[in-house]
């Protein structure tokens, strides 16, 4: 399907009930000890469990009860809502004060209303949250509802779209597909390419959606702050899966932004980041505003992952059975044949950055792999973008948060090389996934799954997404 334009206003019509509105809601207070474990919360591999707690008589894991007293009568069994707290020194939120409802509140979550008590002053959520919320201060969280018409149960499938292009400012909607404070909405096998001006899906405040098999690929604006993204994941967006998807050729093929945790991007191939000089290597899954927060990235094949704190930093982020070997497929950056020289690492995390988890990856390049796009790896811990290396952290080394707070644990490397393993922890048995509980029925039958992992023989085998863009 062509007529881009006409098509990305349809789509916008079709998923709206704009962030302004939420922001613009009335808070509603006391949100109190708000906290479940949630779907990247647990590590079945380690057994820890980060940002969890029980409420007031709600067991950990069952959907979270929220005491908002005589504001209950605001609210609606379906009605869209957005947890937030203020910042505490946790956050770093740098010069990015966007996507969220009020500045310098960075820790937020989309949730849906299932009940109300109006005689207790409660509202009971659809699913467990993946964050203790404090309402005590300084923390003072807030639950606000989302007005306006919510869009429900709509889906695009099967069509490839062009000539789309964000209509206002930077970062106001995307070129291609715009889904805004929408639950339940999916993008199914759907093909974007270089006609595309900004992100070309925007997931913005969404519940629960769905962008899966599709392809997308190349920008019609090339540059630093031109919304040169693939699939951006936004303003609290929570509880999504983003998964078997082709994403290449952009800045940031798939990037979390002020996202509200319980996301999942699994199994899809993510190459070819785009910057200038296009001798620097830039990240194929990254995060952007403060304080994207216990999401999910499995089995995945991105060259480099990580999370920059160029716009804010990040935290409690999982890693789990995913491919980084820090050299892009050639041409490593559209339009350009430099060999990458600068920032060549598999897992990158910068100062300030808190609490990861990277557990059953194979990491780095050696001469048997190496794709000619980039050095192959030399060094386990770097701490600055002049060698090739492993892991990369802040400029403080192994004295930074983001090093000395990293759980790390069964992780095969090229440089060791060989599996390291976590002496605090027992187990050395992986699970086959941390969100799925078998081989998921699309994965190819003649394909081994897991398909990756430290665990494995051979420790890399057939991801759909990387066989699609190959025969491509």
């Amino acid at each position: 399907m062509k007529g881009g334009s006409q098509f990305f206003a349809w789509a916008n019509e079709l998923a709206r009930c704009l962030w302004a509105s939420l922001a613009a809601a009335p808070p509603v207070a006391d949100t109190a000890g708000v906290g479940a474990t949630g779907l990247a919360d647990s590590l079945v591999a380690s057994g820890r469990t980060r940002g969890s707690g029980t409420l007031e008589g709600v067991a950990a894991g069952a959907p979270a009860t929220v005491k908002v007293g005589t504001n209950a009568s605001h609210f609606a069994a379906g009605d869209l809502a957005l947890i937030d707290q203020v910042d505490d020194s946790t956050v770093q939120e740098g010069d990015c004060q966007y996507f969220k409802r009020v500045d310098k509140r960075s820790v937020s979550e989309r949730v849906e209303i299932a009940s109300i008590d109006t005689t207790a002053g409660t509202v009971t959520l659809t699913t467990p949250l993946h964050w203790t919320f404090k309402s005590a201060s300084p923390y003072l969280a807030q639950i606000a509802k989302a007005s306006g018409t919510i869009i429900k149960w709509a889906g695009i499938e099967s069509i490839a779209l062009t000539g789309g292009t964000n209509p206002g400012y930077d970062g106001q909607m995307a070129g291609g597909i715009d889904i805004s404070n929408a639950p339940y909405c999916w993008v199914k096998d759907v093909q974007t390419d270089g006609t595309i001006g900004g992100m070309h899906v925007s997931m913005t405040g969404t519940y629960r959606c769905v962008v899966r098999d599709g392809h997308f690929h190349n920008s019609a604006n090339y540059g630093f702050g031109a919304d040169c993204y693939g699939l951006v994941l936004r303003c609290g967006a929570a509880d999504n899966l983003i998964e078997n998807n082709i994403v290449r050729y952009m800045n940031k093929p798939i990037m979390f932004n002020v996202s509200g945790g319980g996301n999942v991007i699994g199994y899809n191939y993510a190459d070819n980041s785009w910057a200038t000089p296009s001798a620097w290597q830039e990240v194929n899954i990254d995060t952007h505003c403060s304080f994207p927060h216990m999401e999910l990235m499995e089995g995945n094949y991105a060259p480099h992952m990580g999370a920059t704190i160029t716009h804010g930093n990040a935290g409690y982020l999982t890693y789990f059975r995913n491919y980084s070997s820090s050299q892009f497929a050639p041409p490593a950056v559209y339009g350009a044949t430099d060999k990458q020289t600068g920032n060549i690492v598999a897992i990158q995390f910068d100062t300030g950055d808190i609490n990861m988890t990277v557990i059953g990856n194979v990491l780095g390049s050696t001469k048997a792999t190496d794709l000619g796009t980039a050095p192959v790896s030399t060094t386990y811990v770097g701490t600055d973008s002049n060698t090739p290396s492993i892991f990369q952290f802040g400029g403080s080394g192994k004295s930074d948060v983001s090093y000395t707070s990293l759980w790390w644990h069964g992780n095969y490397d090229t440089v060791t090389p060989g599996v390291l393993w976590n002496p605090a922890i027992a187990t050395q048995v992986l699970p086959a996934s941390l969100y799925l509980s078998a081989k998921p029925a699309w994965w190819p039958a003649s394909n081994a799954w897991p398909w990756a992992g430290s665990d494995l023989s051979p420790r890399v085998g057939t991801l759909p997404a990387k066989a699609r863009s190959d025969s491509l």
